[in-house]
């Protein structure tokens, strides 16, 4: 879903799902053909929702690689999409539990961190600019975004050794 979710913005719409097959029937050849389209289902459904229609536009960047030191600390990882305007500064990263939280307070602390962390390094990087951190859950399809208070809390506790927040490693 993560790789459909990357590369189908760049298809125009009416050739999305004939792609999707035909890259989903080379990458993922030993899946069946009722996971394959799964799948594809759940990423073409993503990518259609109106609201996040932004985020899946030509301004937003696909698998963005983040650093930066914060506060003495490495940070580092991967945003699935990453929107920048003049303004602001939107991280989604993309999530595919089968049972997705209902709402912010169901969501992990770990992920929490893990979103804190890229807002973090997007404050040093856009310094100046709104930073906005959210979660999209593919199985439901739904946005959480996570409040200014709620990524402070994360960033004020972060450790001091080194951690990478790397998608793939949180999923």
């Amino acid at each position: 879903i993560h790789r459909l979710l990357e590369r189908l913005p760049d298809v125009p719409p009416g050739e999305r799902e004939a792609q999707a097959h035909g890259w989903l029937a080379r990458t993922a050849a030993d899946m069946d053909q009722a996971a394959r389209s799964e799948i594809l289902s759940a990423a073409l459904g993503v990518i259609a929702q109106p609201g996040f229609a932004d985020l899946f536009g030509p301004q937003a960047l696909a698998e963005v690689p983040l650093a930066a030191t914060v506060g003495g600390q490495v940070i580092a990882g991967v945003a699935d999409r990453l929107l920048v305007t003049p303004e602001c500064v939107t991280v989604v990263d993309f999530k595919t539990a089968r049972r997705p939280p209902t709402s912010l307070e169901n969501v992990p602390d770990h992920v929490r961190r893990q979103m804190a962390a890229y807002a973090a390094v997007l404050e040093q990087i856009y310094p100046g600019r709104t930073i906005r951190a959210a979660l999209l859950y593919t199985q439901t399809p739904q946005l959480i975004e996570l409040p200014q208070d709620e990524l402070a809390r994360h960033k004020a506790a972060f450790s001091t050794a080194q951690q990478s927040f790397d998608a793939m490693l949180l999923e």
